[in-house]
Parts: C-alpha cells; structure tokens; sequence
C-alpha cells in the first residue's frame, strides 16, 4: 500500500496518519529479534519489547524519558558490560560526548551474550542488541589455542584489542586491564610508552598504521622493564598479529655491559658523603634543563626555579665536634631534604655544607614552599652520638623567568640570594632581584679597596665618651672604627666591617685599631681608659693575647687603662679555648667587657664561666626602657646582677635626659651615647 502525501489530507486526517505511522513502526521494530534502544545525550527515547526481554527490566525501565546514564550504571553494577564494566563505562560516556559510533559487548545474567552496535547521527543514537552467544563460545575456543602458544601474543584491528595470551602478560610484564579485550590498542602503546618502552610513541602508531594500510609487518626489539624483547608483526585479514618473544639471555652480555656503564656513570655524579648528585651531575643537568626551557618555554605554564641552601654557623659545628659529627649532621640533613622534594625534581650537595635543588613548580610561590620546607627540615633537632642539636640554613632561589644568559648566570643569581639572604637574616628564604647583582659588583669593588685601605693610611679610630655617672667624669672612650675611603669619603662600619670579617681582613684591621688605640692613649702621663671592639673572627684568628702585649710594650699603655670588648657571637662555641684566651686578657690586667648584653643568647653560664669584668646594656633596652616596663625592669636587673657580681655596667645609646636620669637613678656605672657626646677623631676630644 502507497500512502499518499500527507499534506493533501485534512488535518484530522493527517494526525490519524502520524499516529498510524508511529503505530506501525513499533510495531515492526518491536517484532525484530534484536533489541532496539533510541536515545540522546541524555535520555532513552524508545525501547522495543525484545530489548526488555533480554535485559530482564520491565518496559517501565526504558520507558521514554529515562536517563540514559541511570541505565548505563544499571548495567555497571550489575556487571552485564563483558569483560570491564568500569573501562567499558568510560568509553561508552567518552562515545557519547563524541557523538561517535561504538560497539560493545555485554552478558546478561542469564549467560547470554549480545553484541551491542551503536550508531549516532544528528544528536540521535540507535543501539542493537545482536545474539553472540554462539560466536562467543567458538571464541573462547580459540582463545584456548591461542593460550597454549609459548609465546606472548597479541591481535588487535585498526582500533581495539581483540584478543592477547596470558603468555603475553608475563612475557612483557603488564597488567590484565592493559590488554583487555575491546580495549583501544593506542591504549597499550601509551602505557608502554609512559614506562619507557618507546623512545617515540609517534613514530610506533605510525609504524603499526603503515602496516595496516600496506598490508605487511615490521619487526622490532624493544624493553620491557628489565627484559628484552623481540616484537613480530604481521597483517592478516586486516587484524595486526603481534608475538613476543624474550631474548633477554641472548642480550644479556650487552645487558651487564650496559649496568656497568650505568653504575660507573651512577657513582661519577653521585656525592659519596650523601649519596645525592654531586656538583657536577648538578651542573650538567642544570645545563641541560636551561636548554630544554630555551627551546620550550613559551609553550610552557610552569616555571624552572633552582634552589641553593647553605647551613648557617656549620664552621663551628665541624671545630666543636669534629669533621666526623659533621660528616654525619650532613648525610641526616641530605635525607631530610630526600623527603621533601618530590621524584621529579633534582638534589645535590654542591660544596662542604651547601645543598641545590632544581625543580619544575606551576608558580614560583610553591618554588618558596618547597626551599621553606627544606629550611625547616634543617632546624628539626638532630641526634648524634647521644648529642642533640638544631641547625639553620639560608636559601637563595633563581628563576628562569629572571632572564639569564645561560645555567650558570641562573646558578649565580641563585647564589646572590644566598648571600642577600646570609647578609640580612640567617635562616631566611631570598629570591633573586636584579640589585642583588648590582651589590655583588659594588661589594666585589669596595672589597678590592678594602685590601688596600690598610696599606694607604685610610682608616681612622674615632672614639666616643663615656662618662662616670657617679662623678660626672669621663671614664674613658670607645675606639671605633672609620673608613676614610679616597672618592666615597667616610664609610659607614656597617658597610665594610661584615665585609672585613667575610675576607679575613678583619684580622690585619683589628690588630691595627689595637695598637692605634694604644698609640693615642699610651704614655706615662696618660691614665684614660679605651675600650677596643674585638671581632669574633679576630678572636679566632689571631693569637690575640700577643697582639695585646705588642700594643701595651709599644706604646707604653698601662694595662689598667685598655679594655676588650667581645660580644656573643665570640662565645657561641662555648670551649676550652675560649676560656683560655679570655683569662690571659684578664691576667694581663686589662678589662673585659661583653658588649651588647641582652641582645643574643645572654645566657647566664657566661657569667659564671668567662671572667668578665664589665657589661655593656645593648642600645635597645635603654631606648625601650622609658615606655616599656619590662625593658624597664629587664634594665633594672642587669644592673642589680651585676652589682652582685662584682661587674661595672655600661648603658649604650643613651640620647634623652630621661634615660640619663632613670639610669642614674637606677644606680648604672657608666654611661655612652649621643647625648653625652658623638664619636669625634682623636684630635678632638676633650680629655
């Protein structure tokens, strides 16, 4: 029967015909043997009887309207999707949201086995459901075959896997899931691919599509993990048959030729105190990574960011305890860092008691996390040989993105903000700022006139009074040092005394202020007492009680009239030494004054251990003491300590009436500061 148009027919009847039409074509798909489902994106749109039956859901189930991924999950959890329910969902929902075409397979719980051919045009999609079974069985007898072949084999179409041996699995060390049948075989080439099996995984698929279209095979070798592997291709029926053969014996040779090679390359990049990479493995991957990010860096939103960290106060730690504690304290400090950085990124010790790192961070703000991490993994207690003690450490970091030339101006810049790190505050996190480069060369040139400056006459010893508050006299004067420079006039201590200690100058300049000192209050006539700055590094370095002997001999000083002044840092190690020196000072006659107390550790002990004759309160109390009670009262102690200890005391900084006047009132010895009068030369003070 010809229906005619429908546009000819009144509107009645045409409605008749659609509803006619529809009628008919559910009835005629509902009388297929297969199964019919239509759906969109989102929904079932209509589901034939056949389909009910052979899933075993009531109409209802798949009545118009139903989700279309509340049915997909039915099927998941009820484990129909043959044989990976969980991959088989996601290729079904990456189908889907392609709009592409699929075929799967899915077993109902009745055994049977239905292959379910998926088309999709126009936002519509119409899925069959075929009966297998019986090919399905036929299957698995050639997979019983296929299983008795030595050798691992695998049989893909130009998509998906169709079947591969257990031989196969253990031949090329894989999980099952890899080479699951229906599973996309670029799927398996990518695994391999990220495990390092493929140098390029481009030029593979290529290879295996070349083949399909030409008809032909390809053999190869390749790696699979410790093993090697000859790989056969061959076309057939347009399916890629592939096998698997392990000639790792017939490598094995080549094989222990190349670890050797490997353990020899291993053990000349590796720090054998540590057992991280040294400064050259760390140097020539530093290189290289430089140059990947050249080459790729616009492509890329990360950033290179190299990090260098040197522990703080290590010296001494190796003089206190010997080079083997040190040895130690470092090899624990290399493992704690082994635990802070991740797989990718690279450590290494680059000198005694320096660490880098180059790692690759979305931000240059988790580079800062990282290098924290790093610092606060140094400051954890450390126990060795039943001695427990903390460290610190200074880290500068370098950033690709700062524009260096190449990988050593980035080592460098990474290393000016360790130094700006070290200068500012010990323990702390410095990036890279173009300044920092600038100072370098200013402080390199101001250190190359420093080297000079003692052979040229240009330091000169300015001193500043201190007075007696119980007399109002003057008690005597504070050598301190000057820098008349030739074309920067006077240079301030703060600029080249850090610089001076830095270069071991300090040495040569100290025993220059000494005997200077000596030189202008020397003399039988002369009584005033001067007191001269002893650096921490001079302390060390220079056989000090014999520099003091020279001066008082030379220039005729009583030993009454000088006085030492040393600060914390001299007493940090805290050994025999220490003392040693200390006394000989004392046994010479002259006084001994531990200058800046309050301000450092201030630890008690050194009272009690060190004969120190007089304390000097740091500046900061006598400032704070007039509008905070504690500094107040913290002042008032020192004074009542000392007093019972036997011990004059200094207040320094003293620059308002008000602090002259509580300090006098408070019972202090002396006083120092501006207001009692500014550091003059020689030739102006009143004495």
């Amino acid at each position: 029967m010809r229906l005619q148009s429908k546009d000819k027919l009144p509107f009645p009847s045409r409605k008749r015909l659609d509803n006619f039409q529809t009628a008919l074509c559910h009835t005629i798909v509902d009388r297929m043997e297969q199964g019919v489902i239509v759906f969109d994106h989102e929904n079932i749109l209509f589901a034939n009887k056949t389909v009910c039956e052979i899933l075993s859901v009531s109409e209802d189930f798949l009545s118009p309207g139903s989700s279309l991924e509340e049915f997909i999950k039915f099927g998941v959890k009820r484990g129909d999707y043959y044989p990976n329910s969980e991959l088989t969902l996601a290729a079904i929902r990456m189908r889907l949201m392609a709009g592409e075409d699929f075929v799967l397979l899915r077993k109902t719980p009745n055994g049977r086995f239905y292959r379910i051919n998926s088309r999709y045009q126009d936002g519509i999609g119409i899925s069959t459901y075929t009966d297998i079974t019986e090919e399905t069985r036929e299957k698995a007898v050639l997979e019983t075959t296929v299983e008795t072949i030595a050798q691992g084999l695998l049989v893909h179409d130009r998509e998906n896997i169709v079947i591969a041996n257990k031989h196969m699995l253990s031949v090329m060390n894989l999980p099952a899931e890899i080479v699951e049948t229906g599973t996309p075989w670029i799927e398996f080439v990518k695994y391999r691919a990220e495990r390092g099996d493929y140098d390029s995984v481009d030029e593979h698929v290529q290879k295996i599509l070349d083949a399909f279209d030409s008809q032909t095979g390809f053999s190869t070798e390749t790696r699979a993990n410790d093993k090697t592997i000859r790989v056969e291709c061959r076309n057939a029926h347009d399916m890629m048959f592939v096998t698997y053969t392990d000639v790792t014996d017939a490598r094995a040779r080549e094989t222990k030729l190349q670890q050797k090679e490997a353990e020899v390359r291993v053990l000349a990049e590796t720090d054998s105190l540590t057992g991280v990479k040294n400064r050259r493995a760390f140097d020539d991957y530093l290189a290289k990574q430089f140059k990947h990010w050249q080459k790729n860096s616009n492509n890329s939103q990360k950033e290179l960011a190299l990090i260098l960290l040197d522990l703080d106060h290590f010296k001494p730690v190796n003089d206190t305890y010997g080079h083997s504690f040190g040895d130690n304290l470092l090899k624990r400090v290399a493992r704690r860092f082994g635990k802070v950085i991740r797989k990718s990124d690279t450590i290494a010790r680059i000198g005694g008691d320096e660490f880098g790192a180059i790692v690759e961070v979305a931000c240059k703000s988790e580079a800062i996390e990282i290098a924290t991490r790093m610092r606060d993994a140094t400051r954890q207690p450390i126990l060795i040989d039943k001695t427990k003690l903390r460290v610190n450490a200074s880290v500068g970091i370098s950033y690709f993105s700062d524009g260096f030339n190449d990988a050593s101006a980035m080592f460098v810049g990474a290393d000016l903000a360790l130094y700006a790190a070290k200068d500012d505050s010990r323990g702390s996190v410095y990036e890279f700022e173009p300044e920092f480069a600038y100072n370098a060369k200013a402080k390199y040139l101001l250190e190359q006139d420093l080297m000079s400056a003692l052979d040229k006459n240009e330091f000169v010893l300015y001193y500043q009074v201190q007075q007696n508050l119980s007399t109002g006299s003057v008690a005597g004067y504070e050598a301190l040092m000057r820098w008349q420079h030739p074309t920067k006039g006077l240079v301030s201590p703060a600029d080249f005394i850090p610089l001076a200690e830095e270069t071991g100058l300090i040495v040569q300049m100290g025993r220059w202020a000494l005997k200077q000192a000596a030189r202008d209050f020397g003399g039988k006539d002369n009584n005033t007492r001067v007191a001269v700055n002893v650096s921490p590094v001079q302390f060390r370095e220079s056989n000090l009680i014999e520099d003091i002997q020279q001066a008082l001999a030379e220039y005729d000083l009583a030993p009454e009239q000088l006085e030492i002044e040393i600060t914390e840092d001299v007493l940090i190690e805290d050994n025999s030494n220490t003392l040693k020196i200390l006394e000989g000072i004392r046994e010479l006659g002259v006084g001994l004054s531990l200058d800046d107390f309050g301000a450092g550790y201030s630890s008690l002990g050194y009272l009690t251990r060190y004969p120190f004759s007089k304390l000097k309160i740091d500046r900061y109390f006598i400032d704070q003491m007039i509008r905070d009670e504690r500094s107040k009262s913290l002042v008032k102690s020192i004074l009542s300590l000392a007093s019972n200890m036997g011990m004059k005391v200094t207040a320094e900084g003293v620059e308002t009436p008000e602090q002259l006047d509580l300090l006098i009132k408070s019972n202090c010895d002396e006083v120092q500061g501006y207001l009692l009068g500014r550091p003059e030369p020689f030739s102006k003070i009143n004495r």
